[in-house]
Parts: C-alpha cells; structure tokens; sequence
C-alpha cells in the first residue's frame, strides 16, 4: 500500500435523496476503509436498511442512513497533525428526508444521545420504527429512523454518554 493510503485523511462527500448539497465527513483509512467495506456490502441479502457510524476526524460522532445514499466520492487530503480535535462543541444537526433546511438541537442528556447512537448502528431491530433522545430542555425529540439521513454531534457529548452509562452499570469498577 502506498504511503498516501496510510497518511492522509479521507473525506467522504455524500449525496443523499432530498438533501440539495452535498455532505462532507472526513475519516481516518480505517474508517474510510469500513465504511466503502460497509457500502459495497450493503442490501446483498435481506439487509436494506442500516446506518453506518462513526467518529470523525473532526470530533463528531455521525450517523449516515445508508438506504438513501445516492452517490459517494472519496476525496483525500494530507493530514495535518497526528491527533484528531479531542473536543468539538457545537450543536447536533438532524438530516431528515423532504426537508430542506436541517434540524438543530442540543442535549443534557448524553447518555441517551449515546444509546440513540449505538441503536442506530445495531439496526432497525434495535432501533426500531422510532428513536431519539432529550434536548437541552428534557424534552423528548423521537425521530422514525427511516427518515433520518444524516446525523452528526460532538463526540465529546457521546463519549460522555459512554462515560455515564459505565458507571451507571458498575462498568467502571
């Protein structure tokens, strides 16, 4: 494998039905790798529906409905520096079918954000018809998982999650 393989990061720009411009997530190989691994497997089989997800190299943890993928081109770019953004804040951004402006929200609650996450990437069985999590105001956001395109948030906000539901299990021990 060439050098440009193992040192550069990955950018995947997404098309996805009803989104007007394109997506851009950037990953590491591995990631890049799992994801076209992920992507050329998908629907053989019974399996039409799923979400991929994954950390970022940007500090966002995101999930990609793969069902409505349209088109993906993999662009690379030297990377520029051995460590990825350890925090990134901002808001988590909602992607939903037939809607052209993205939907915003913000959560104190990121065990549940967490736990959405991991739904998501288990599958419809686990995730079922609908999910979601509480927004900054304990109120509840269910969204029907086949609608939902895309979804990115801090990782640092589901790492956390991760964080609390360990110790609220006695994983931590």
């Amino acid at each position: 494998m060439n050098d440009i393989q193992q040192t550069n990061t990955f950018i995947l720009r997404l098309y996805l039905a009803t989104v007007d411009e394109p997506i851009f997530v950037s990953l590491h190989k591995e990631e890049k790798d799992r994801f076209t691994s992920t992507l050329l497997q998908f629907g053989e089989g019974v399996e039409t529906e799923g979400f991929f997800v994954s950390d970022t190299v940007d500090g966002k943890t995101i999930a990609i409905n793969l069902s409505n993928i349209q088109a993906v081109n993999v662009l690379w770019e030297p990377a520029t520096s051995d460590k990825d953004q350890a925090l990134s804040d901002g808001p988590i951004t909602i992607f939903l079918r037939n809607r052209k402006d993205p939907m915003e929200s913000y959560t104190d609650s990121p065990d549940e954000l967490h736990e959405f996450f991991s739904s998501l990437d288990l599958g419809p069985d686990v995730s079922g018809f609908f999910a979601g999590f509480l927004n900054s105001e304990g109120e509840e956001l269910l969204f029907n998982t086949k609608e939902l395109l895309f979804m990115e948030a801090p990782t640092c906000v589901v790492d956390e999650g991760w964080e609390m539901i360990k110790a609220e299990s006695g994983m931590d021990d």
